[in-house]
């Protein structure tokens, strides 16, 4: 019953017209719409009225969340949304937002009963079910087409998409198709090794080196090329990209 009521206030959030007010926001801080279809423009607008109505939006760190902050994350997250045939991340009831990075507390168990602590600089954090936490200067300079191949929205949310078959992100998505699956399984597992390899040598690329510290670090930053670069992770690593391609379903 919940789904068929859910189903009609989306059905409704889509009929609308879109804000004039939000227009500038998507012509300044989604510049990638000019890049997709009139079609899929549409689609990204009905995407980004459902996400803002349904999300729980907090600012943090003093930040006062207007609905700018509001259109420009949800422009980004409706990007893997319109690859993913209309799925809104239910499971991800907030996003928190500071002003820019911030730092977070972490521990580690050396065993023995020792438990070190200690603060880290974060741009994004992705927790099983929610929250989804992110710096809007970093998502500020992605929407403006700033950070090359690099879009910390879509790498956290990407991270949801992993952890939507088991509690902790390990790299693997959910792939229906387990041919598919098999084949992401061996890529994964070359292709993050070379990854590190060519980040040793120094040698860069459109791949970020932190992809290589695990494998879900790999899918998330591997994500983030797919939709910000696609033409050069063509070029670098085109067997990737065709396999993500397959995964988000996207040609």
């Amino acid at each position: 019953m919940f789904g068929w009521f859910r189903k009609r206030r989306r059905q409704r959030l889509r009929s609308r017209s879109f804000p004039s007010a939000w227009e500038p926001w998507l012509t300044s801080n989604a510049r990638f719409l000019s890049t997709v279809s009139l079609d899929n423009q549409a689609s990204v607008r009905h995407a980004i009225q459902v996400l803002v109505h349904e999300k729980n939006w907090e600012g943090c760190g003093g930040l006062k969340l207007t609905d700018e902050h509001r259109v420009t994350i949800a422009a980004q997250v409706a990007r893997l949304t319109l690859a993913l045939h209309g799925d809104y991340f239910d499971e991800v009831r907030s996003i928190l937002l500071y002003p820019d990075a911030y730092l977070a507390e972490s521990q580690q168990d050396f065993g023995s009963g020792i438990v070190g602590r200690s603060s880290s600089g974060r741009l994004g954090e992705a927790w099983y079910r929610g929250p989804v936490i992110l710096s809007w200067q970093d998502v500020l300079r992605t929407g403006r087409g700033l950070n090359h191949a690099r879009n910390v929205v879509i790498h956290e949310f990407a991270h949801q998409l992993d952890m939507r078959n088991g509690r902790f992100a390990d790299g693997i998505p959910p792939i229906e198709s387990s041919d598919l699956a098999q084949r992401w399984l061996r890529m994964l597992a070359h292709d993050r090794a070379r990854l590190r390899q060519l980040c040793e040598m120094g040698v860069g690329g459109v791949l970020d080196c932190y992809g290589a510290s695990n494998d879900a670090e790999f899918f998330a930053v591997a994500s983030e090329a797919f939709f910000e670069a696609p033409q050069d992770l063509a070029v670098q690593w085109p067997d990737l990209h065709q396999l993500l391609g397959h995964i988000y379903s996207v040609s």
